[in-house]
């Protein structure tokens, strides 16, 4: 009898763990997650198209720098813009912005009243200060106004595996100064 009311507790004592682990809800719906690569995918050709081959396979080898985990993000953003010429930095910068247009425009028309979109991150608002106390949007935790453009990092998340990508930016928001692997 110990044994299965042990057994029980320990079972009960799991459960939530078991559902924090299960996929959310959120996200976009699939139709517009498709929309969404395409454009990614739309944009990165863009990009391409404005490097010249030897900046195209240099920067895809910081990429693969970073993709492996032995370049720091800040590090490769750093290398991909020493390569980038004033004009092929403005062009990414400009599909930067054409790309950040569409989303908007994209994320609009489905956030109305109660569309899947209308609510910003962990529920909240989408402008202000999240629900959990954090800083408002656009700003760091210390208070300072977010960063510009940077038509490095914009080139490193368009060549990046998206993976990676998001592990390295989890990893700096922890305070973990080497990207994961």
């Amino acid at each position: 009898m110990k044994k299965l009311f042990f057994a029980l507790a320990f079972g009960a004592s799991l459960a939530p763990i078991a559902v924090a682990a299960q996929p959310g809800p959120g996200g976009p719906p699939p139709e517009m997650r498709a929309k969404m690569e395409a454009m990614r995918a739309d944009t990165k050709a863009t990009v391409q198209k404005a490097l010249s081959a030897d900046h195209q396979s240099k920067i895809q080898a910081v990429v693969d720098q970073f993709n492996t985990g032995t370049l720091a993000p800040k590090d490769a953003v750093a290398q991909i813009d020493a390569i980038l010429t004033p004009d092929e930095a403005k062009s990414a910068l400009a599909a930067d912005m054409a790309m950040r247009d569409k989303m908007r425009a994209m994320r609009d028309q489905m956030g109305g009243p109660g569309g899947p979109m209308a609510q910003g991150p962990n529920g909240g608002p989408p402008h202000g200060a999240p629900p959990n106390g954090g800083p408002p949007n656009g700003t760091s935790p210390k208070g300072d106004a977010m960063r510009g453009p940077d038509a490095g990092r914009f080139v490193l998340q368009m060549y990046a595996d998206p993976q990676k990508l998001r592990d390295a930016m989890r990893a700096q928001r922890d305070g973990v100064d080497k990207q994961p692997k």
